[in-house]
């Protein structure tokens, strides 16, 4: 009768080891089927935050590049004169301060809706930062020909009165 004892004391201690070892493994597999779970998860969101981050450069560019097409364009056709016309005092600064708000609205026109929440969603104002862009590309067309808005000033050597009596007596227009 002892061995009988002896044989289901060490069956049912068989049996707790083995449940116990079962438990362990089977915690072991839930602890590591998280830890998989929330490496999905990082690169998942890793993946999305490079996706926004693509979207969001490419918004910013296509706004960038029209913008700077937009002052170009506008300082080519209209802007200059203008200009030249408000600073000799035949112009209405008025008509050239309209002139930038239908950039403004042609740009905003032309930037499709997604772009414009792409923008707002990771930096609030749409509008502030084509506002920006439009001042960079005229600052940038300013740099690029400084004597758009300074009178007086020397081109190569002659003063913009000898440009307007022309250089070797002939009249310039």
């Amino acid at each position: 009768m002892n061995m009988e004892i002896i044989t289901s004391a060490a069956s049912t201690a068989l049996a707790n080891i083995v449940l116990a070892v079962i438990a362990l493994a089977g915690a072991y597999a839930v602890y590591y089927i998280r830890l998989a779970g929330a490496q999905v998860k990082a690169q998942t969101k890793k993946i999305e935050d490079e996706s926004a981050r693509a979207l969001l450069e490419d918004a910013l560019d296509d706004v960038e590049r029209l913008a700077t097409k937009a002052v170009g364009y506008t300082e080519q056709t209209v802007a200059k004169a203008l200009r030249e016309a408000v600073k000799a005092g035949t112009g209405d600064r008025e008509k050239l301060l309209a002139l930038g708000r239908d950039v403004f609205n042609e740009v905003k026109r032309e930037i499709g809706p997604e772009t414009q929440e792409i923008i707002v969603k990771h930096l609030g104002s749409f509008d502030h930062y084509l506002e920006q862009c439009i001042e960079n590309a005229v600052l940038k067309i300013k740099q690029a020909d400084p004597y758009i808005t300074l009178p007086g000033a020397l081109v190569d050597g002659v003063g913009e009165a000898e440009l307007k009596e022309g250089v070797g007596g002939a009249v310039a227009e």
